[in-house]
């Protein structure tokens, strides 16, 4: 339309015609903003959103809890989490990962499916955590879970590998847990919480990493039996790449 018709045209509209207008645009704005904020607080889990929420400040940094008081969530052993998580379709594990994260940076407003790890895990290695991880300082580290089977009266490896990865007051200058001590994992003790779930193995040889973060500080403890210097981390980087160390990770 010609500039000059177009002026015409504008010219001989109404006053109510202009009251609508802006009556339109800001009924326009209100749903376009509020589909933003929607969007922006249903996936914080997304790099783009957790950033934008904190620079807002509408994200509370993440929280230990007393081990009676953390989440409720279901709590299983080697097996069961081997046969739980293995089945599941890509899609399936991705969307569990995606609520893993979701209820940790949220502290649970709204749970879902949280799980919690149990049983015996051997220490194989460690290291220290870095500012390209989920959080720092810190440290991983990757054990291996054992079972006592029927026909043995001695722990045997299982195929599912944890990396238990520890929030710290500082990055730490000495190994913490050598090789072979072993972590005895209880649901209402230690409240060790599944934060993201991958198959590493294949199908003739079924193995899953499962990356574990504690709830609850009250009881983790040194080999030495002083009590582990953990901290609330904060930030996140949520876009780090799981699992954490590169040994767990599918070939």
């Amino acid at each position: 339309m010609p500039k000059g018709i177009l002026k015409k045209f504008l010219k001989r509209r109404p006053s109510w015609f202009w009251w609508a207008l802006i009556q339109l645009l800001a009924a326009a704005f209100a749903i376009a903003s509020w589909n933003v904020c929607l969007f922006l607080f249903n996936f914080p889990e997304r790099p783009s959103n957790y950033e934008m929420l904190r620079k807002l400040n509408r994200l509370t940094p993440v929280v230990s809890y007393d081990p009676l008081e953390a989440p409720d969530g279901a709590s299983a052993d080697a097996q069961e989490l081997l046969t739980k998580f293995y089945s599941l379709e890509h899609e399936q594990l991705a969307a569990h990962n995606r609520h893993f994260k979701r209820n940790y940076i949220t502290n649970f407003t709204k749970p879902e499916v949280v799980n919690y790890i149990e049983g015996s895990y051997r220490v194989t290695n460690s290291r220290a955590l870095t500012e390209n991880d989920f959080f720092h300082p810190g440290l991983a580290v990757r054990a291996q879970a054992v079972i006592q089977t029927a026909e043995r009266n001695e722990l045997s490896p299982y195929p599912v590998v944890i990396e238990i990865l520890f929030p710290l007051k500082a990055t730490p200058s000495e190994e913490i847990y050598p090789a072979g001590h072993l972590f005895e994992f209880k649901y209402l003790d230690h409240r060790a919480l599944i934060l993201h779930a991958a198959k590493i193995g294949s199908q003739n040889e079924p193995s899953i990493c499962l990356s574990v973060v504690p709830l609850s500080f009250a009881n983790y403890w040194k080999p030495d039996q002083y009590p582990l210097p953990l901290a609330n981390p904060d930030p996140l980087k949520v876009d780090a790449v799981f699992p954490t160390m590169e040994e767990n990770r599918e070939e």
